[in-house]
């Protein structure tokens, strides 16, 4: 065994797998990746932002968490929304850890677009879902979220065409004027929700663009999971899990 390998080896031992390389968060760990995107200095930068502006929003659980991999995706998505004709759309934002990382990310104030932001600002409404969904809902609701409106909006204050949409999906979709998405990001925690909103919405996102499903491919979120493998079947799609516990749908 060569010396590397063995000190490599005692200081697992003596530390455990906080010593081990690549990246460890949000439920997962690579081992022999390059995880180079997490300190490219524009996308360092934009995680920075959104970090810090989230602080606040995440203190019952006491820290930000770490889902710079989830950010790297939507930057990605987003960067590909640029090519496309149409606005960004969130559904499920809170206080904006993804969507204010894809903003600094591409410096969106200076792009003529919208960013639609569509939030209770409150947590998870109560409505038509499953009892391991309420369930849920209701420890998220005690043990993260409250009302973030005013710290949204001064996130997204450096951004004048971004629009935070208050209320429950899909209604707050009513009288709101997106012609065209070419970006959308989904996170509702609850399959009903998504599938109406989606089901709104589906005819206005353009060929080639990028959906990004949040909550996808989480354990407890199989009804979830199991909605968007039908819409996307049904649609002729097809969804992508990735190792982040996203799904992608790259639409066709």
């Amino acid at each position: 065994m060569r010396a590397r390998e063995l000190r490599r080896r005692l200081k697992y031992l003596l530390s455990g797998d906080s010593t081990l390389p690549g990246y460890a968060a949000d439920g997962f760990r690579t081992y022999n990746k390059n995880t180079d995107f997490k300190d490219e200095p524009r996308f360092a930068a934009a995680w920075a932002f959104a970090e810090e502006g989230n602080r606040e929003a995440w203190k019952k659980r006491g820290r930000v968490p770490d889902v710079r991999w989830r950010a790297h995706t939507c930057c990605w998505a987003a960067s590909r929304a640029l090519k496309l004709e149409g606005d960004f759309v969130e559904f499920g934002v809170n206080a904006g850890l993804l969507s204010m990382t894809v903003c600094r990310y591409l410096d969106f104030g200076t792009i003529d677009r919208k960013f639609w932001l569509f939030d209770t600002f409150e947590g998870i409404p109560a409505g038509e879902m499953t009892m391991d969904e309420e369930h849920f809902r209701k420890q998220r609701n005690r043990g993260i979220y409250f009302d973030v409106f005013e710290i949204a909006k001064r996130n997204f204050a450096p951004f004048p065409n971004a629009v935070l949409v208050r209320g429950a999906l899909p209604a707050s979709l009513d009288g709101v004027a997106i012609d065209r998405i070419a970006y959308l990001s989904v996170d509702l925690n609850a399959a009903s929700y998504e599938k109406a909103s989606i089901e709104r919405v589906w005819d206005r996102v353009v060929p080639g663009a990028a959906i990004v499903l949040d909550d996808y491919a989480f354990e407890s979120h199989e009804e979830q999971n199991r909605m968007w493998n039908a819409f996307a079947a049904d649609h002729g799609q097809v969804v992508l899990t990735l190792p982040t516990g996203q799904g992608l749908i790259v639409k066709q």
